[in-house]
Formats: structure tokens, sequence, C-alpha cells
């Protein structure tokens, strides 16, 4: 058994839901996945100690634990060629009201329909940006996320905190 970026989407995805307030299906459409994808991620993060089936919610702290102290080097990432897309990292909510950056600089996760142009920041899973696009939340989640995954130490600690409050942990 082995963690895809595309079981992190899903869990950060549930993180914002009720136990009854999804179906696989819903799910699926609002990723831009299958619902036998978004059942066999479900199904990976219950098996990797991420997901508590009997609740049908993440295990949060289990999940700020891995995204904190593991994301970056399972799900390593570096700023790429210069691409139009939605900023994420320190240049998106809640990062970009706390910290100081060139704006020609910012980082972005590659959407034809982004409102900036930046150096690409691989997503966990290639329909990341469209789910963002349309979810504040998780939009607000991933872009912190990936402050975990590039970020220098100021970036992570800010990253840590919001990451936190965000998850509703500690």
């Amino acid at each position: 058994m082995r963690v895809k970026g595309q079981d992190i989407l899903v869990m950060l995805k549930l993180s914002g839901r009720t136990a009854e307030d999804w179906t696989y299906l819903e799910l699926a459409h609002e990723l831009g996945m299958s619902a036998s994808e978004v059942h066999a991620a479900v199904k990976r993060c219950e098996e990797a100690g991420l997901y508590n089936p009997s609740m049908r919610r993440p295990k949060r702290e289990a999940l700020r634990e891995f995204l904190v102290h593991g994301l970056r080097y399972v799900f390593p990432a570096r700023p790429g060629a210069l691409v139009q897309g939605l900023p994420t990292s320190y240049a998106a909510p809640p990062l970009n009201q706390k910290l100081r950056f060139d704006a020609r600089e910012a980082p972005v996760m590659p959407f034809p329909q982004g409102p900036a142009r930046g150096p690409e920041i691989a997503p966990l899973y290639r329909s990341a940006p469209f789910a963002a696009s349309s979810d504040d939340q998780l939009y607000q989640l991933l872009a912190l996320v990936d402050a975990l995954r590039t970020g220098k130490a100021r970036e992570r600690k800010l990253a840590v905190e919001a990451l936190t409050s965000l998850l509703g942990t500690r």
C-alpha cells in the first residue's frame, strides 16, 4: 500500500465535510476524479491510518502530522517553468497576507483559467487546481500543503500554524 497524491487531495476535501455530507460520486465530481479513484483513495488512507471509516472522516491529527512531517519527503516539489495558474504556497491565502513577495516570482498551480503567471508547482494530483478553483477552503489547504512542500523555514512555520487552525487540530 502506497499513499498517492490524490489520496491527500481527497482527505483535504473531506476535512471540510461532515460524515453525512458526501457520497463518492459527489466527491468525484467536485474533485475531477472518478468515483472508483475516490473510493480507492479513501481505502488507502484508511490503511495508512489517515481515515476513520466508522466516522467517515479523516483522522485530523494524523493527517496534520503527515502533512507537516512527511509530505515534503513523499511528494517533494520544486518551482518549474513559468505557467498560467492559481497562486499557491505563500502567494495564496492565508499566507499571502503574512509574507512579502515579488508577485512576478509567486508560485502557481497550473490552471489555464488562473489569474496569475509564475513558476509552476506541480500539484499533488492533476485535477487539484480545478477542484481548488471552486472551493475556497480546499484552495487554502492546498496552498498550505504547497508551502509545506516547497517553503523555507518561516513559510513552513506559518503554514503549520494556519493548517492546524483550518483542520481544527490541537
